[in-house]
């Protein structure tokens, strides 16, 4: 009990870092998650597949993969049914912090090929994959 009360600021970090990691790395990874970059991509790009932006509105309305769908990452339990599942699912927000929660819900819902993508609409957009403005 001395030891915790003593280190209670570096158990408390430890504890942060951790569940950092498992968000953002081990989680998306145990449910089959995979990472995809613009490079990626493009080698699929004119097979069917969903794109999914997951950002605020104001976000979404800034820029947005053309064909997306757009879903906050706080209603993807409520709306997946709006997502087909018999296609790969491309997850995308600003970094790739919440599209990876979003992705890992998806996965863990039943989704088969779900994929993240890496760098988020800064990736997208300096990929020059297209873009619109607006809703």
């Amino acid at each position: 009990m001395q030891f915790m009360q003593q280190n209670a600021v570096y158990i408390f970090i430890a504890t942060v870092i951790l569940w950092v990691l498992w968000q953002r790395i081990i989680g998306p990874k145990m449910s089959g998650v995979k990472s995809m970059n613009a490079s990626a991509y493009l080698q699929i790009r004119n097979k069917p597949h969903t794109v999914v932006d997951v950002r605020q509105q104001g976000e979404w309305e800034s820029g947005h993969a053309t064909k997306a769908v757009h879903i906050p990452l706080g209603e993807i339990k409520q709306r997946m049914g709006e997502i087909a599942k018999d296609r790969p699912v491309i997850v995308v927000c600003a970094s790739g912090a919440r599209s990876s929660m979003a992705a890992t819900a998806l996965a863990n819902a039943g989704y088969d090929e779900v994929y993240n993508f890496s760098g988020g609409m800064g990736a997208w957009s300096s990929a020059n994959l297209p873009v619109k403005r607006g809703r």
